[in-house]
């Protein structure tokens, strides 16, 4: 397994931004369940910062269930079998991802991200919002592709629960997201459906930013909504039934 991370230009923030690059390369399948990833000093030099700083977000992501850390052997991505999100992960296998299961899903969804943004508005540092911007701005620039579309939107959930710094939020987003990337994708291919989670995105941001906890989770709650609408009733955006 051979991946490239980018340099950290600035001191701010360097674990988190370093988080940041891995979680991405997971969510996008760069680094898949089981890989390796490079020994620390290789990471620190990819990375342009010191061990330390490294050692420390490989802490933070092993914290959240992300990586596992075995000695001797290296640094891994998490396995399935190894974390709770793996144990949640099975309910793939009994839950109809349609009907009464997508409802219940999204109920879950509603309740922790609801929660989620608003933690996210209290707690996030100015690191959480460049990156949010970030990938809304990059949303924006590949709009009419669905694969970087849907990469995007996974991110930009994860995100918001990284901003709000629970990391079991971060660990059950990273499945939710998992268990649903078909209906997001066939979300997203919806005519206009696109635009509108773009600009719902940015209420959600825009909230964030601001440090406006109950607004953050109204917007986030509206944007499920909305999402869940265009999923259940197909052809429509779901701009329907927002606001």
């Amino acid at each position: 397994m051979s991946i490239r991370f980018d340099r950290i230009p600035d001191n701010r923030a360097l674990s988190e931004k370093i988080t940041s690059q891995i979680s991405d390369a997971i969510i996008s399948g760069e680094l898949k369940p089981g890989d390796r990833l490079p020994p620390e000093r290789e990471l620190a030099e990819q990375f342009g910062v010191s061990r330390t700083v490294v050692r420390d977000a490989i802490k933070m992501l092993s914290g959240r269930g992300v990586l596992q850390v075995r000695r001797g052997a290296g640094i891994f991505v998490a396995t399935v079998e190894e974390t709770v999100m793996g144990r949640l992960g099975q309910l793939a296998n009994v839950l109809p991802l349609q009907g009464a299961g997508l409802r219940d899903l999204f109920d879950v969804r509603k309740v922790l991200e609801g929660q989620g943004a608003e933690w996210a508005a209290q707690r996030r540092s100015a690191h959480h919002v460049e990156r949010l911007r970030s990938i809304v701005e990059d949303a924006h620039r590949h709009s009419e592709n669905l694969d970087v579309m849907s990469e995007r939107d996974a991110q930009f959930h994860v995100a918001v629960a990284e901003a709000s710094q629970n990391l079991v939020l971060v660990r059950v987003m990273f499945t939710l997201l998992d268990l649903l990337e078909a209906a997001r994708r066939e979300c997203l291919s919806i005519p206009g459906r696109p635009e509108l989670s773009l600009t719902q995105h940015e209420n959600v941001l825009r909230e964030i930013e601001a440090r406006n906890p109950e607004a953050a989770r109204r917007v986030m709650l509206e944007h499920l909504t909305s999402v869940e609408q265009s999923i259940t009733y197909p052809g429509r955006t779901g701009r329907e039934d927002a606001g």
